[in-house]
């Protein structure tokens, strides 16, 4: 009896500190054929679902919400946020232009388009900016609705690179898909 209490008190201390939002990666089967490599990020009430791209490194920033894909050379990275804001639909692009240019101060817009997901589509913003003389920074920063709020895709690449990488971010776009994970009340 003795022993119940500190164990009842740990119990509730490991479980308040668990949070609301973990990611893992696993495999599921193409409608080609085969295995291919899957992201699952679980929160309270959701799951996502998104093919990460091969041969980088992932971080999980899980109070913040956040993701970080970084490439094999260091010098581009995906994040993935998951925010609160504007549950279920987007703002107008207005706000989301103003939004971005907050996001990446001495960026310029280069273009905007809309983005395929296999959830809702998405809106995306083409950026550049110059941290140093000689180094141009591309960003491609993409707001996608969420049933909990906006997901933001960004890709942050040397010139060199973003080509190549902006393949990797859209395909991960085009991946994300989002199901329920609380039964429905009827």
């Amino acid at each position: 009896m003795k022993y119940f209490l500190p164990l009842l008190l740990s119990l509730a201390l490991g479980a308040q500190a668990q949070t609301d939002f973990n990611a893992y990666s696993g495999t599921e089967e193409s409608l080609e054929g085969g295995w291919v490599p899957k992201l699952t990020i679980v929160t309270r009430d959701f799951q996502f679902n998104i093919s990460p791209p091969r041969g980088w490194a992932c971080q999980q920033d899980a109070p913040s919400r956040k993701l970080v894909f970084t490439s094999a050379s260091g010098r581009s990275a995906i994040t993935i946020q998951f925010t609160a804001r504007s549950p279920r639909t987007l703002p107008d692009n207005d706000v989301l232009r103003e939004e971005v240019l907050r996001s990446h101060p001495g960026s310029g817009i280069l273009q905007t388009a809309m983005c395929p997901t296999s959830y809702q589509p998405g809106v995306f913003f083409d950026l550049v900016l110059m941290p140093s003389p000689g180094n141009i920074l591309k960003v491609r920063h993409a707001y996608v609705p969420g049933p909990a709020g906006e997901v933001e895709f960004i890709l942050s690449a040397n010139a060199d690179e973003f080509d190549q990488n902006r393949v990797f971010l859209m395909s991960m776009l085009r991946s994300y898909r989002v199901s329920s994970i609380r039964p429905r009340a009827t």
